[in-house]
């Protein structure tokens, strides 16, 4: 035995000595050179090897491209070790103990579709005529390996565009218990490093699972991954799950995204808003990913209050296509959107709204430039809503069209949403809308909204239980119907309005049982801030607003402090009404009566619509006082049968076509013009007086009325005043020289 020992250790010493002289530097350079020649049909250089029962060793290997350098260079590695087992090798078992490798570098490029700069190393090796069968069946060696480690290496892929590329750099691999076939554990680290038209950035990650290699083949390959971390930018996430196919793998993966800033992406995403906090993202998918393409089976995530699904398929071969519908459910909670604003400053987010609780769902479609909302919802306590969408973006101009329902469950509710906006008008009741609506380049829309028992409060009125529907687009609105109670008092209106964007054309038809005028103070002047004078001086220095009026309104009754009266009707038909009055033209006529007024001018300074009704009275009463000797009443302050006016507008001049008064006191007519703007008066008042003010005349004395309102000049109409019986029959008496003492009996 001991004979036999001191030979076999002399055999392998031997053994040893002859590959040493046998596989000398330049032999082994020679037969690389020859195998990959013959079947790799590549260049291989190294610049040293050495081959010995500790295994094969060598140094700064190089591959080229098909067919050669001058093509590039396809793979290198600078030091590669293999030690084989021998103990194996006698067994007929191809067993290695360790491989170690590190500087590796692979480049994967696509030549064309579905081909790759290594798809000849793939293809299958010409057809060979059948061996005779022996009675004994061979099988290839089984081949393992007992510890892998590779450092400090380089891989990297381009699409045959040119212009996306993938590299996995500083990768560290390691693994042991390798066999073709069977799983085995690997941990790996490195950088993933991504450029493309769409996307740029750096993800370093980390993983720990088993890999099978399939037989090597990458199709057939298959890996586990029980933890793998990675990073983009300050952004961290965890996936775990399993792939099928190590080339274009099915994937079936967890992952777990932690809460995240936008500002932990400005690195590779500039354009996002800084600061945004987002929720933590848990995601479950079941995809196929290509070199081209992604296939989504199924994705489910949830991110905060929001959770949905995914599926679809996207590709970039060479152009990027997609086709995705994806359905999102979120319960929002109640938020101020005044601490939203502090928190998130980089967002235009309004201050001041109070958003209730809500239940948020839609379903999507995405396909090449088009959204399909398919279905979208909104249910909080204040209004319920649905509907639909679509939108294109794929051209030069965005098209959207879709249409909404919303029930609008409590007016109030929905004004607590917006208190600083609603709470002043305190709406009450309820309403429902409908609308289509549509985009391409300019917004339009139509619908219809019905009234339910809705009020509002405003001006010193409350409206309450309104009923009916209100037909609208984007710039008009119409009512063939609408009734309820103002202050109390039954109302009912009819309405048609166009134009509202530029020029706002209105027609209505108003009955109000009885109308109450509050004379409260006008609010305090406030002083401007350098922006409110700056927006003054805007519209000051652009167009006017105008609006045109057109339609009738009864009213039971009116009462103000300083003005009563019984029924009253008007009609209007007025068009370019604005603040200075100076392209006002049209027409105007009402009646009202019987009443009673007094100092006409504080519901004149607080109506300006009144004081231009009124204009002829609030004439009168200043007419009145300046022509002291004719002893007219006190017009301030009368008591009136009946009211009536009738006028006519041009460019802001007022015509009186009719302008009447009937009393016990006395009957007044006017006649003449106004300019509004200017407040210049040409005006001729006859004042009848009767019994009720203690004097009777028997024709009308007449004033000339001239200068302004603010001071207006008030001459007697001789003429008027000597067509009086009485004085006819004074002037008889008298000499020629009575007449010139007439006319100190008026003072301006």
């Amino acid at each position: 035995m001991a004979g036999l020992l001191a030979a076999g250790v002399l055999l392998l010493a031997l053994a040893a000595l002859g590959l040493k002289f046998y596989f000398t530097p330049a032999r082994l350079k020679a037969l690389t050179l020859e195998y990959a020649s013959k079947n790799l049909k590549r260049e291989v250089t190294f610049d040293s090897a050495s081959l010995n029962f500790s295994g094969l060793s060598i140094s700064n290997l190089r591959v080229s491209e098909y067919p050669n350098f001058k093509k590039g260079e396809f793979f290198s590695a600078a030091y590669f070790s293999l030690r084989p087992s021998l103990r194996a090798l006698l067994k007929r078992e191809v067993k290695i103990n360790s491989v170690s490798a590190s500087g590796l570098k692979m480049r994967v490029a696509e030549v064309k579709k579905d081909t790759y700069n290594f798809s000849d190393l793939l293809a299958p090796a010409a057809e060979q005529k059948p061996a005779r069968p022996s009675g004994k069946k061979s099988s290839a060696a089984p081949l393992a390996i007992s510890n892998l480690k590779v450092k400090d290496s380089e891989f990297r892929y381009t699409n045959a565009a040119g212009d996306m590329s993938v590299s996995l750099k500083g990768i560290d691999l390691s693994a042991s218990d390798i066999s073709p076939a069977g799983l085995f554990p690997v941990e790996a680290a490195f950088t993933m490093d991504v450029v493309s038209p769409y996307f740029k950035g750096s993800i370093p990650a980390r993983l720990k699972g088993r890999v099978a290699l399939g037989n090597f083949d990458p199709a057939k390959g298959k890996a586990e991954l029980d933890k793998a971390s990675l990073s983009l930018g300050g952004m961290k996430a965890e996936v775990k799950g399993s792939l099928a196919g190590l080339m274009e793998p099915d994937a079936r993966l967890s992952l777990k995204v932690k809460e995240f800033s936008t500002s932990d992406l400005k690195t590779v995403l500039s354009g996002l808003p800084s600061k945004l906090l987002l929720p933590e993202i848990d995601a479950d998918a079941d995809f196929k990913l290509s070199f081209t393409n992604v296939l989504l089976r199924s994705v489910v995530f949830r991110a905060g209050a929001i959770k949905g699904s995914l599926k679809g398929s996207a590709a970039w071969n060479p152009r990027v296509t997609y086709n995705l519908a994806a359905a999102v459910k979120a319960q929002t909670p109640e938020v101020d959107s005044t601490l939203l604003a502090r928190r998130f400053k980089q967002l235009p987010v309004p201050r001041g709204f109070k958003l209730p609780m809500a239940d948020l769902a839609a379903a999507i479609t995405l396909k090449d430039g088009r959204a399909d909302i398919t279905s979208f919802s909104l249910d909080c306590a204040a209004v319920s809503a649905s509907g639909r969408t679509a939108v294109n973006f794929s051209g030069k101009q965005l098209k959207a069209a879709g249409s909404l329902k919303a029930e609008f469950k409590d007016l109030a509710k929905l004004a607590a949403i917006a208190p600083d906006l609603a709470a002043p008008y305190a709406p009450s009741g309820a309403a429902s809308a409908e609308l289509d609506y549509s985009y391409a380049g300019e917004a339009a829309l139509k619908g219809r909204a019905a009234l339910k028992g809705a009020g509002a409060s405003f001006a010193d009125h409350k409206l309450s239980g309104l009923t009916g529907d209100i037909e609208f687009t984007k710039d008009s609105a119409s009512a063939q119907k609408l009734e309820g109670k103002l202050d109390g008092e039954d109302i009912g209106a009819s309405f048609k309005a166009r134009d509202l964007m530029k020029h706002p054309k209105a027609d209505f038809d108003l009955k109000l049982a009885k109308l109450v005028l509050k004379d409260t103070p006008a609010p305090a002047a406030q002083p401007q801030t350098a922006a409110a004078k700056k927006e003054a001086a805007r519209k000051a220095a652009g167009e006017p607003f105008y609006l045109d009026v057109a339609g009738k309104a009864e009213i039971g009754a009116i009462e103000h402090p300083n003005f009563r009266c019984g029924p009253s009707s008007m009609k209007l038909a007025l068009v370019n009404i604005s603040d200075d009055l100076k392209a006002l033209d049209g027409s105007a006529s009402f009646t009202a009566g019987p009443g009673k007024f007094s100092e006409l001018y504080a519901l004149a300074g607080r109506y300006k619509a009144a004081k231009v009704a009124l204009y002829p009275l609030l004439v009168l009463q200043k007419a009145s006082k300046l022509a002291k000797a004719l002893r007219l009443p006190d017009f301030n302050n009368i008591a009136f049968e009946r009211i009536e006016g009738d006028y006519s507008f041009n460019k802001g001049l007022m015509k009186l076509n009719k302008s009447a008064m009937t009393s016990d006191v006395a009957d007044v007519t006017s006649s003449g013009s106004i300019n509004l703007p200017a407040e210049k008066l040409d005006m001729r008042i006859d004042t009848t007086l009767k019994r009720g003010s203690g004097v009777t005349l028997g024709a009308p004395v007449g004033m000339l009325v001239k200068g302004t309102f603010a001071d207006p000049s008030v001459k007697p109409d001789l003429r008027s005043i000597a067509e009086q019986p009485a004085v006819k029959k004074a002037l008889d008496k008298l000499s020629p020289e009575a007449s010139k003492l007439l006319k100190g009996l008026f003072k301006k």
